[in-house]
């Protein structure tokens, strides 16, 4: 059954009320990862009327192309539905109403045309300012009942347009009205509109779009129409919505498989076996061939396949200089070649250009014993942030100390001076950079509780107490 979901807050603040009866699921204003987060079905609806921008980061336009693009309908008016639908009709988004309609003729171009500071949810929403577009509409009412020509009105909108969005309201075009020299008698009857007949031309469009929300045929063709790249942002965003819930509520995904790829002393065994079992079944689906029992022999052929490695015969006496920058001194000495080429293909290993293994790993994880474990470890890695921020307000975990950060992993990995990259490669993590981001959360968790991080994916690990926070 197709569901559907409105994205909703000063725009259409009563909406929930509105749409009590008619199955549609009211949320709050939209915001970056929200979209992914809901995870909606092929045939679903999603309407944005309303979402954040500058308390938060703004709902991303491929997140919307992702959604289309698997079928999902995305309609869009009144503020950021609007904008998000002029930019993106041409992908399937549908725009609907007056103020979606302007930005696509480029009447209006400014985003902060639809901008307004208000109060939160619990306050209805509360309006502290007044949106332009709404005020221009006004202001055309204005001239229609012979209160203002359309050169005074041009004026008046172009004023309060070269303002910051938190300074517009209909008090200030009052006082603007007023001091532009109008008669008291003008005054007051511009008052008197704006009190009790203002246009709340968002509203409207918001109500447009619940209309066609309602009427969207649960039947109708597939909706889906865009192409959308597979970029490592939206493989970043996509697998930074995802949850696992163990019965404690959900819990972020990602936080779950860095605890994992951080803490649990057999996930490089873990992820190695990830990586050959993948090549394997790839190499059976695109080459042909039939799965091998032994997983590095597998991966190495089809290495060979897609010539990324030499046969093994021709590698014995060919340049294999590039493997240096992929393994030890004492590994290329000591290793046999085929496992030589089998940690570079562990290390080298990407699902696509750029593109980390983590939504494979994340894949592999769900319903192992070792992830209540982690839940239990994230949790206490907060709580123990969180006590360190009331103890002292200045902390804060980003300028925790990046080398305390990697020689404290550096010792508990036991990695050679100057292997922790290699290391971290063996555990599916790319970059030092994203380890040391990886390892910021749980760093004094690990620090001051070191028994608590004996994690292994191997056995049933039962969750760890609750530490003291220091």
């Amino acid at each position: 059954m197709t569901a559907r979901y409105l994205f909703a807050g000063p725009s259409l603040p009563d909406a929930a009320d509105l749409l009590a009866v008619d199955g549609i699921t009211v949320l709050p204003p939209v915001a970056a990862g929200d979209l992914l987060a809901l995870a909606p079905s092929r045939g679903d609806v999603i309407g944005i009327v309303d979402g954040y921008f500058r308390q938060t980061r703004a709902v991303r336009h491929k997140e919307i192309l992702a959604l289309l693009q698997d079928g999902v309908a995305v309609l869009g008016a009144a503020s950021m539905g609007a904008l998000r639908a002029a930019e993106l009709d041409t992908f399937g988004m549908r725009g609907v109403g007056r103020v979606y309609r302007d930005y696509k003729q480029g009447v209006l171009t400014a985003d902060d045309e639809v901008a307004l500071l208000h109060g939160s949810a619990d306050e209805g929403y509360r309006p502290v300012t007044e949106a332009l577009v709404n005020i221009r509409a006004t202001l055309r009412l204005c001239v229609r009942e012979g209160l203002l020509d359309e050169s005074t009105a041009d004026h008046l909108a172009a004023t309060l347009a070269s303002r910051p969005y938190r300074l517009r309201s209909y008090p200030e075009l009052i006082r603007l009205v007023r001091d532009g020299g109008a008669s008291t008698a003008t005054v007051e009857a511009i008052r008197d509109l704006c009190a009790t007949r203002a246009v709340n031309l968002k509203r409207q469009d918001a109500l447009r779009l619940v209309d066609e929300m309602r009427t969207l045929d649960d039947d109708r063709p597939d909706v889906g129409s865009s192409s959308v790249e597979p970029t490592v942002y939206l493989h970043r965003w996509q697998l930074g919505a995802r949850t696992i819930d163990t019965g404690d509520g959900p819990t972020p995904a990602m936080s779950i498989l860095r605890i994992c790829q951080l803490f649990a002393d057999d996930y490089p065994d873990f992820y190695q076996k990830l990586v050959f079992g993948y090549l394997v079944r790839e190499c059976a689906s695109e080459c042909g061939t039939r799965p091998t029992e032994t997983s590095l022999d597998g991966a190495l052929e089809h290495a060979r396949h897609r010539d990324v490695i030499p046969d093994l015969p021709a590698a014995r006496t060919a340049d294999l200089s590039f493997l240096d920058m992929w393994l030890t001194p004492d590994e290329r000495a000591q290793r046999p070649l085929e496992h030589q080429l089998g940690t570079f293909l562990v290390r080298s290993f990407q699902l696509a250009p750029a593109t980390p293994a983590d939504g494979l790993a994340l894949d592999a994880l769900r319903g192992r014993p070792i992830v209540p474990a982690a839940v239990t470890l994230v949790n206490a890695a907060k709580a123990v942030n969180d006590h360190a921020q009331k103890t002292a307000s200045a902390f804060d975990i980003h300028t925790l100390s990046a080398d305390r950060i990697l020689t404290h992993l550096g010792e508990r990995w036991g990695a050679e001076p100057g292997t922790l990259e290699l290391h971290a490669l063996d555990r599916g993590i790319g970059s030092r950079d994203v380890l040391v981001a990886a390892a910021r959360p749980y760093y004094l968790l690990a620090r001051y509780n070191p028994d608590l991080m004996d994690l292994r994916l191997g056995r049933a690990d039962a969750p760890p107490a609750e530490p003291e926070p220091e």
